[in-house]
């Protein structure tokens, strides 16, 4: 704005000094004084360099404003990059841009034409109106009258014929048929005068409609070299038409339906479809069906899907985690349990919704390959096992942390387990060993052969966590001697060590079955499996003696009083149930989109959600994205076990093996109890059974023996063994020898499934039967014939 400034100072003849006009954007100029003062002395002027060169001049093209304004993008993926800038990426994504374009306008085009507003029926519709205006009100006048007059005419014949044969009532019937024959006159005369009136408006109609038509036609066959001249004058004829009857007739709630496919809104959730779309299709569901209040709502497209921040109004997520199921159901198209919730950081009613197409784990690799010893303790939290849907890495840290991995049977635990030991076997200071009582280590695939020791039994179990629980707990007397400081710092020289267990319940039961002798005095009663298990994780992590555990639920059915696995500091939830959940990341972990309860395990074939988890560790993974396991082959898994068999596994250092002498760790390399050529019942076989068969054998094979005849032979073999004051009740008595053989067969044979029970034989040479225990059932639970 131009500012005006008038001075008032006048002269001495009262005339008007001076006007100042300041112009825009420019430096007013000072004003002159008017008494000339002597100008105080200042300091020099600052030296100016007049060697260095001036600045260039920019170049370019200046752009106003309203070049600049965003045209309005009804799908919703205009490239961001503005044409204007003319970059290599700009004029790319805008030529891809109106590509898109046009293939969008083409389809429509054609999908349109199965719709009333399709060429075809447009032409036609425009014929059928031309037609009824020029038939008029008066065609349709005249059209009326010839049927009444029709109509009366037979009316007429009938009464005539009535009343010609009539036998009663005969001048009754005379006069109406008359009274019908003069109305039938009468509507004659009237229908042609209506036809008469109505011919000439036709005609004048007709003239006026048709007449342009024809002369079109006529032109173009005499001045455009005849047939292709009429051929010209029928598309012009036939536009004509089509836009006359370019509206059609519809209901309002019929247009309205037309005008949702014509606007390309599809019925059903589909990969490729528009942004815009989609939205709409979203907004709908979510506003209308599930009751969310919505503020703002941005649509972007993946690969995988579709990724949607939402702002809600005056609302938390909670409600919309809830009902999910419901959402689904409102987008048909959408699978079964595939919409993820996930809650936003940065404000409570914001969230993001991601829902997923038909493959959206495409994005996951396969497992990265690993030379042997490539990688280290400190690099496994940077070696990738798993990827979300956009393709981002997952990698657990394994340095002196504990990790536990839960879900339902066959929701691909063994695979996030092995995908685990791919990243563990290849590193070049960590000893792996493994525990797996369910599947008798079938677990860990081909891994087997690149690990130091493969439990697959509850002794062997034992002798695996006793060890690894002795060099734990005693590891921290070298910290000071190898200037380790508080921790131990893992390294090939001073390896760490992981203990990987699979099937967790399975070692839960045969923790159970175990059973001890009375400790003398002075002496700690053992531990159980379990029991070690959670002393390694309490008291090991400084030693970097640490677990890795997988497991079916953290609830105490599953685990019974070890629900402390829920406490591991590094989680990783497959399919599971809300109880799990509850306990891992606490009551409103639902309501914040941690939802692995949706997730569906493999079935069959159909892989489903199979080795898809929701990790949870640390600041890197704390919000709830779910990821899914890289895999590889069996043949390649087998390929690199065998490598890295061959480069060496890890060897425990010298100070540490101090600690554990004379222990020996079972299945090095995984290899199987038989390879060694021994018989496989000798080796699985429990030893109470072999030696009460020795008995048997020794004795000539008896039909059977009583408890006490039974007792007394296993307490030659072993006297200090089945001693019985080493078995004493809670009152202080001494158990009886039957009572102490039940027990002890009990606990021998209830985690094989088995169960020998005293039945009636008779003795060599006896009349009457006894009760004892038979060789026959005996030979049934060491799988003997009978006629062996």
């Amino acid at each position: 704005m131009t500012e005006t400034d008038e001075r008032t100072e006048k002269t001495g003849r009262d005339e008007a000094l001076a006007k100042v006009i300041r112009l825009p954007f420019v430096d007013a100029e000072p004003e002159a004084p008017d008494t000339i003062t002597v100008p105080e002395p200042s300091a020099p002027a600052a030296r100016v360099d007049m060697t260095k060169s001036a600045p260039a001049p920019v170049e370019g093209t200046v752009f106003t404003a309203v070049e600049w304004e965003p045209v309005e993008d009804a799908e919703g993926d205009a490239p961001w990059i503005h044409p204007m800038l003319r970059t290599a990426e700009g004029r790319t994504a805008r030529r891809a841009y109106v590509q898109r374009q046009a293939r969008r306008q083409v389809r429509r085009w054609v999908a349109r034409q199965r719709t009333p507003r399709g060429i075809v029926p447009t032409t036609i519709r425009g014929g059928t109106r031309v037609q009824r205006w020029v038939r008029g009100v008066e065609g349709q006048n005249a059209l009326a009258a010839k049927r009444r007059a029709e109509w009366l005419a037979r009316e007429s014949e009938r009464a005539a014929r009535r009343a010609q044969f009539a036998l009663l009532q005969r001048d009754a019937k005379k006069k109406a048929a008359d009274v019908a024959q003069q109305e039938s006159s009468m509507a004659l005369v009237q229908a042609t005068a209506a036809i008469t009136t109505a011919r000439s408006k036709i005609l004048q109609r007709a003239a006026a409609a048709y007449l342009p038509l024809a002369g079109i036609d006529v032109a173009g066959f005499v001045f455009m070299d005849g047939v292709i001249g009429l051929g010209a004058g029928v598309l012009v004829n036939l536009a004509v038409l089509a836009r006359v009857g370019r509206r059609p007739d519809m209901s309002p709630e019929e247009l309205e339906e037309l005008e949702r496919t014509e606007a390309g809104l599809p019925d059903r959730f589909e990969m490729g479809m528009t942004p815009r779309a989609f939205e709409a299709m979203l907004h709908e569901a979510l506003t209308k069906e599930v009751g969310i209040s919505v503020h703002s709502m941005q649509v972007h497209p993946r690969n995988w899907g579709f990724e949607v921040q939402l702002v809600l109004k005056n609302q938390t997520p909670e409600k919309l985690s809830d009902n999910l199921a419901q959402l689904e159901a409102c987008l048909p198209g959408v699978r079964t349990n595939s919409a993820l919730l996930q809650q936003s950081a940065q404000a409570r009613n914001e969230c993001t919704l991601r829902i997923p197409g038909d493959d959206p784990w495409k994005a996951v690799p396969e497992l990265p390959y690993r030379a042997p010893k490539s990688i280290s303790t400190h690099d496994l939290h940077k070696a990738q096992i798993g990827a979300d849907m956009s393709g981002r890495p997952l990698a657990l840290p394994g340095k002196r942390t504990t990790t536990n991995t839960v879900g339902k049977p066959r929701s691909g635990k063994s695979t996030v387990l092995r995908a685990r030991l791919d990243a563990l076997t290849a590193t070049n200071d960590r000893i792996i060993v493994g525990i797996d009582l369910g599947s008798y280590g079938a677990g860990f695939g081909p891994y087997r052969k690149c690990m130091a020791s493969v439990a697959r039994t509850p002794a062997e179990a034992r002798t695996v966590l006793e060890w690894a629980l002795a060099i734990g707990m005693n590891r921290p007397k070298l910290f000071t001697r190898l200037g380790m400081g508080g921790n131990w710092e893992s390294s090939p020289e001073f390896p760490g060590i992981t203990v990987v267990i699979d099937e967790f319940p399975a070692l839960v039961t045969a923790a159970k079955a175990e059973t001890f002798p009375k400790p003398e005095d002075g002496e700690e009663k053992p531990m159980k499996l379990d029991e070690l298990v959670r002393q390694i994780f309490l008291t090991s992590a400084k030693s970097d003696v640490v677990e890795d555990i997988a497991t079916h639920s953290v609830t105490k059915e599953k685990v019974g009083e070890n629900t402390w696995i829920a406490e591991v500091p590094v989680q990783a939830m497959g399919a599971c149930d809300r109880d799990d959940i509850v306990q891992i990341a606490g009551k409103g972990a639902m309501a914040e989109g941690w939802r692995p309860d949706r997730l569906v395990p493999a079935m069959g074939d159909a892989i489903n959600d199979a080795s898809v988890v929701y990790p949870l560790a640390g600041a890197d993974y704390c919000e709830p994205i779910p990821y899914r396991a890289c895999i590889v082959s069996d043949e390649e898994a087998d390929r690199r076990a065998t490598e890295r068999a061959a480069a060496g596994l890890c060897q425990l250092d010298a100070a540490s093996a101090a600690f554990v002498r004379g222990i020996e760790l079972p299945n090095p390399g995984g290899s199987e109890p038989w390879e060694d050529g021994d018989d496989e019942e000798q080796e699985t076989l429990p030893v109470l059974l072999r030696a009460i068969r020795a008995i048997y054998r020794d004795l000539g094979d008896p039909s059977g023996l009583t408890e006490d005849e039974l007792f007394d032979a296993l307490h030659k073999v072993e006297p200090e063994l089945w001693s019985l004051d080493r078995f004493v009740t809670e009152r202080g008595t001494h158990m009886t020898k039957g009572a102490v053989l039940a027990l002890v067969l009990d606990k021998v044979l209830a985690p094989r499934g088995q169960k020998w029970a005293k039945e009636s034989y008779r003795p060599k040479g006896a009349k009457n039967t006894v009760k004892g225990y038979r060789l026959r059932d005996l030979k049934g639970l060491v799988d003997e014939s009978d006629g062996s």
